[in-house]
């Protein structure tokens, strides 16, 4: 039985994985027969879990001192209950409760979230709880997932079935728009997976563009920095950030866009309270604004200068535009795995990363469109000889 059960969001299940094993260092993550639901071991105190699922993008929930039931149908649901009574006399709580409940990957037959939350509810009510659907002092997640027959319960910490606010945020609406901006649940995800935990240091959007990488990381708390050699980019990014800002009612950040040369941060990276220790880079190959470098030249002197101003524990994400190659949604690839770049070729990169100091630790594919998928890979700083 598992500590804890992070409930993870079903557009990436794989990325999401990746993104709360950075956010939560300290505990191990092991993937569930559900391949939405991943066992938390490990230390790992609650004020640290709900920092994590908070920011993250593709985790929903936390289960916390979880149970997890196999399911048959509707005739099982007693013994469920049996034993989240027991759970509940173990792992008491003081305050009001409200129980969320809701499905992963289809249904189970006799099995609904309305009704089993209502039971539980009751029995939690028989318990002498106050139960409070609006404003609870705690929540008890029930999560029915269909794709391992099992359901898995505990006290929630996280946003459950609802919006984290990511998903909804959508980067057309933005002041400064231009139609190859990131989805915001992937800037969200692709910083947290460089960076790790909020304290771990300083985000670094090494070509900001927009700004999607940047607004993600002032959003989620971090000390972040964006360069951009445009400098009509940089107003751009700085009324996108302003904008975001505002809408979320954050008036102190630590956020900040740069006009500087991403291949020279030692000369342009100003001075901050926290170390260099996750980088961000999806590279703008139809828009050079060091127009005298062709792409890969470009794509080396910024992974060279990252590397130069990077902590021995950095990490960076870099996205990159490929040819279709199916949905992946569940697994990483392997770097062997045919991969067939929009702009050069895949070798090269691998090459560019190799030369500039950084160790692919794993790739993972989006798919966009019929034309399109996208390619994000980690690498860590390669250890010194």
């Amino acid at each position: 039985m598992a500590r804890h059960i992070a409930c993870l969001r079903g557009w990436h299940p794989a990325l999401a994985r990746a993104e709360i094993s950075a956010l939560l260092p300290q505990m191990s993550v092991t993937r569930l027969e559900g391949r939405r639901l991943v066992a938390l071991s490990g230390d790992g105190e609650e004020d640290v879990l709900v920092q994590a699922v908070n920011v993250s993008s593709g985790c929903q929930a936390i289960l916390c001192d979880a149970v997890l039931w196999p399911c048959k149908g509707e005739s099982d649901i007693e013994g469920l209950i049996v034993d989240v009574l027991g759970h509940l006399k173990q792992h008491p709580r003081e305050g009001s409760v409200a129980v969320r409940a809701w499905r992963h990957e289809g249904r189970i037959e006799g099995v609904g979230p309305s009704q089993l939350a209502q039971r539980i509810g009751g029995r939690l009510h028989d318990l002498g709880y106050s139960i409070d659907l609006d404003e609870p002092v705690h929540e008890f997640g029930v999560v029915i997932d269909a794709s391992s027959n099992t359901i898995a319960c505990g006290w929630m910490l996280g946003f459950g079935d609802e919006s984290d606010g990511v998903s909804s945020r959508k980067a057309a609406e933005r002041p400064f728009f231009k139609p190859v901006s990131l989805d915001p649940r992937l800037a969200r995800l692709a910083v947290n997976l460089a960076s790790g935990p909020i304290d771990n240091g300083a985000t670094v959007d090494l070509m900001t563009g927009t700004g999607g990488f940047l607004i993600e990381a002032a959003l989620s708390g971090r000390v972040a920095v964006g360069f951009d050699l445009d400098p009509v980019m940089v107003d751009g990014a700085n009324q996108n950030l302003t904008w975001a800002l505002e809408a979320e009612d954050m008036t102190d950040h630590r956020g900040q866009v740069m006009q500087g040369d991403a291949t020279q941060l030692e000369t342009c990276m100003p001075q901050l309270e926290v170390p260099l220790t996750g980088f961000v880079l999806d590279p703008p190959y139809g828009r050079n604004s060091q127009g005298s470098l062709a792409p890969m030249e470009l794509l080396e002197g910024v992974l060279n200068s990252a590397r130069s101003v990077a902590e021995r524990n950095a990490s960076l994400v870099l996205i990159l535009p490929i040819h279709p190659m199916g949905e992946h949604p569940d697994e990483s690839i392997a770097s062997t795995h045919e991969i067939s770049l929009l702009h050069g070729q895949w070798s090269d990169v691998e090459l560019s990363l190799r030369h500039s100091g950084w160790d692919v630790k794993a790739l993972w594919v989006e798919h966009v469109h019929a034309s399109l998928s996208r390619l994000i890979l980690h690498a860590t700083v390669a250890p010194q000889d």
